[in-house]
This record gives C-alpha cells, structure tokens and sequence, in this order.
C-alpha cells in the first residue's frame, strides 16, 4: 500500500510498505536507476518490520480495497476475478483483496518484500490463492508466463516511479479485454505544493503528488479508456500530524478486441 512509504521517516510511510516494486520501471529517463535501488535497497532491508515500523499499514491496505470495491463493485467477483497486484510490498492490499476475488499474483521488484509476502500467504493458509514473485515488468510478450488479467491494482507506488507512462502501458498489456487498472495514489495539490518531505526524494520522483491531467494522459496513453479519477478519502499516516492528503483511485478499462478505447 502501496500501501507504501519509504525512507525511514515515519513521515513518508504510509502503506509505502508498497511502494517498492515501482520503480522499477523501466524507465529510461534520468535518475531511473538510482530511484529503483533505492526502493528496492528500503523494502529489502525493512520489509521484516514495515508492520512494527508502521502499525497502521494494514488498515490503510484495507481502506484501498474498500474504497475501491465501493466505487467498482462490478469488478471484484469471487468466482472469476484474477488480480495482479502490482508493487504489491508484503502483501497487505492483497490480503485485503483476497475475500472478495478468486486468485492474486502480486509483484515488486523487492525481494525482501515477496518473501515476507509469501510467508505470510503461507500462515494464512492463502497460498494457493495468494502470491508473489519478485519481477521487474518491462511490457515484452511472455511476462508472467503470459498470464492475463482481469483486474489489476497498484497502491500508493504511482508517485514512485520514474517513467509511469511506461508502466501503465506495461501493466495494460496484462489486462484481459474489458480488464480494468485501478491505481490508488497521491493527488497533486492544487497549488502545486510538496507532498512528499525532502528526506524521501531519493526515492520519489513525484515528490507534489500526481494530478488527474497527468493520470488521465498515461493512462488513454496505454490505450486505456472509460477513465475516471475519484478522491478517496484517507488519514495521511506517513506523518499523522501533518497536513490532509488527498488521495485518489483512477480506473482505466482495456478496450475488447476491435474496439476503440
């Protein structure tokens, strides 16, 4: 959740027990390197103590999923629903989406964060429904063992990474037809203010959030369409004693075979 935050800072950290496999995109741009090893080097090493460190992680990954159920019930059907959920962290979106789909296959690029992710499945009992490898997904045939998608969420880990265009465009080409994005993320102020503290910009690209006319461009960019981008409500756990944040869940659906997005 992303569920996700990074740098030691209890500042930065909401669910940031997520963030991590984002950057590992694939972007070419300046600085992706340092970005991705710098998530992944955090995750690595704290992904044992993400709960500890940040006690409201798991709640957060719940609120995601609700907020998300809520505005796409259509989406999550226990019978059919196979989920990707991308820089999944330890697994806290997951476990929140597992009663309400069929499978999740989570990924990060963190494996610190996959084996934690795995082990918990485990003492759930969850393993044949939920689990993750440690991947960096690039958009090329055949990743995932050419597995395809009915939904696939990504949770506080948008803002960062380097090339999100790149990424979305990855993400859509695991979608089955008709299958939906639903990214959860910071949204821009509107006075163009810093969200994210100094101390974590090693490890944020998009330290003054994302904003719906940067979302939407990325996404009707992957070929996504019916996009949508509503507000979610959420307590700014990377520094509960400091401004509101505003959060946001944008929804892209993958055009069927023919049509147009």
């Amino acid at each position: 959740m992303s569920e996700s935050a990074q740098a030691p800072a209890a500042a930065h950290t909401h669910a940031h027990e997520h963030a991590h496999g984002h950057a590992h995109e694939h972007a070419h741009g300046h600085g992706h390197a340092e970005f991705v090893e710098a998530n992944k080097t955090y995750f690595d090493e704290h992904a044992d103590k993400i709960e500890q460190e940040h006690p409201q992680a798991r709640q957060f990954g719940l609120m995601v999923v609700n907020r998300m159920r809520e505005l796409y019930p259509a989406v999550f059907d226990k019978e059919r629903t196979e989920v990707l959920d991308y820089a999944c962290g330890i697994g806290l979106v997951s476990q929140a989406l597992r009663p309400h789909v069929k499978s999740v296959v989570g990924v990060d690029i963190s494996q610190g964060s996959v084996d934690v992710y795995n082990k918990q499945a485990a003492e759930l009992g969850a393993a044949s429904q939920i689990r993750a490898v440690c991947a960096e997904l690039k958009g090329e045939p055949g990743e995932l063992d050419g597995a395809k998608f009915d939904l696939i969420t990504c949770s506080a880990a948008y803002h960062h990474i380097v090339a999100i265009d790149q990424t979305t465009r990855a993400l859509a080409a695991l979608l089955k037809p008709h299958g939906v994005l639903l990214v959860a993320d910071l949204k821009a102020a509107p006075d163009g203010a810093e969200i994210i503290p100094s101390t974590h910009h090693h490890m944020v690209p998009h330290a003054h959030g994302l904003s719906e006319e940067t979302v939407r461009g990325v996404f009707e960019g992957a070929g996504l369409g019916a996009f949508e981008l509503t507000d979610a409500s959420m307590p700014n756990f990377m520094n509960p004693e400091g401004p509101e944040l505003v959060w946001f869940v944008a929804r892209g659906v993958k055009p069927g075979e023919g049509e147009k997005a």
